[in-house]
């Protein structure tokens, strides 16, 4: 009869298989000759002639402060994996004590895992870490007895709190986690020259949270739906890496409340054809955090920039700046209007043209009354700034009437 551990080694072995025969699809022999097997014998070589003569750039790097971020990165991506499946809810979840054994072995694996992968990068920069810092037999095994610690405290604690928080919560919860546990690796790590005693007492502070967290992750029954949801997106993590770079993939549809504009109130008192499409426009705009991500650093930079050149120049800049804002928002606004959802509406060209013009008005306008303040304050004070302000609203509203005024005669011919 099979018991939990050979389950276990049978289900590690098959996905190990399948992540291999995955790569094999790609990483053929071809690519080995040609490409591979050429760069490991280059780089192997560049790697020996850098130990056999340590250049100066080698030894004025920070390695003390570079490679517990590299570690960081690495411990990123170590989780405990058991192995189960969908079909497990008719056998295994009737037996507690299978999927107790079959969890012991996944934190057992991920323990061997994580002594194996973090050696890469130690062995790769311990003569860096020996001849440019001067570290320490000593100091070099306690910090990575300390890494590897860490690390499982990190998966162990990813373990215990799979599938119990959603949504929001789950989001906080792993940002305020990740930053934490962050702080907490780097800053033993970073401080090994002024103070050893810190990175000792760290691991062993670590080693017993690693205790505690291996104790209640052992008592702690799987939250067993969370746990194939995460197996199923690590064993296809591989297949969908590399058939991302051959399918092109649609978007996905999320349906969630935005954080702008969550009710249809109105934005303007018209209600004719080319002022609701125009409102469609900025709401749209407002509601996507791409273009907010854009649109922020864009005033942001262009507005330290404005801040630093003189007065003169800066009003040169303002106008610099307008143009460049024009031209992306008439790009956003094609990109846009060619939507399905829009298109399937019979707008006319001028009330399309009309909404474009409405619509770049206001979501232009803000930022330059921002740089021409910045620029009225550099020419003439506080004065300065009421009076750039009016005259960047008249003039940015007459360019929007001579744009509305043109649609019209174009319209009319």
């Amino acid at each position: 009869m099979i018991t939990p551990r050979q389950l276990f080694w049978i289900r590690l072995k098959r996905n190990q298989r399948d992540q291999l025969r995955a790569w094999n699809s790609v990483l053929d022999w071809t690519v080995w000759l040609y490409l591979l097997l050429p760069g490991l014998f280059i780089g192997g070589g560049l790697y020996r002639e850098v130990l056999m003569d340590m250049p100066e750039w080698a030894m004025k790097l920070p390695w003390s402060t570079l490679y517990p971020i590299v570690l960081l990165i690495v411990l990123f991506m170590g989780q405990i994996r058991i192995f189960v499946e969908e079909a497990d809810r008719l056998f295994l979840l009737q037996r507690p004590e299978w999927l107790q054994s079959i969890k012991r072995c996944g934190i057992g694996f991920t323990l061997i895992k994580k002594l194996i992968v973090v050696a890469l990068p130690y062995l790769l920069l311990l003569p860096f870490l020996r001849q440019a810092e001067s570290m320490s037999w000593l100091q070099v095994v306690l910090a990575y007895g300390f890494t590897i610690v860490m690390g499982m405290v990190l998966a162990l604690g990813i373990q215990l709190a799979n599938g119990k928080l959603k949504g929001r919560r789950k989001w906080a919860f792993e940002i305020v986690g990740f930053l934490l546990f962050g702080a907490l690796y780097l800053t033993p790590m970073m401080r090994w020259e002024r103070n050893e005693s810190l990175l000792g007492l760290s691991l062993a502070a670590a080693a017993i949270l690693m205790l505690v967290l291996l104790w209640a992750g052992l008592k702690t029954p799987i939250q067993f739906e969370a746990e194939v949801k995460t197996e199923n997106a690590a064993r296809l993590r591989s297949t969908e890496l590399l058939m991302s770079q051959v399918i092109e993939s649609k978007p996905v549809v999320r349906l969630k409340r935005p954080y702008l504009f969550r009710a249809s109130q109105r934005l303007f008192r018209k209600s004719d054809a080319s002022t609701m499409l125009a409102e469609l426009r900025i709401k749209a705009f407002l509601r996507g955090m791409t273009h907010i991500r854009v649109w922020l650093g864009f005033m942001s930079a262009a507005t330290y920039a404005v801040s630093l050149v003189p007065g003169p120049v800066a009003l040169f800049l303002v106008a610099a700046l307008t143009a460049i804002g024009m031209s992306w928002l008439h790009m956003q606004w094609r990109q846009w209007f060619a939507e399905a959802f829009i298109a399937q509406f019979p707008w006319s060209k001028t009330d399309a043209r009309k909404a474009a013009i409405l619509s770049r008005f206001w979501l232009l306008l803000p930022l330059m009354l921002v740089w021409s303040a910045i620029a009225g304050y550099k020419l003439a004070g506080i004065i300065g700034i009421l009076a750039a302000i009016l005259l960047c609203a008249a003039l940015w509203s007459t360019i929007s009437l001579y744009d509305h005024n043109k649609a019209k005669m174009n319209s009319a011919a």
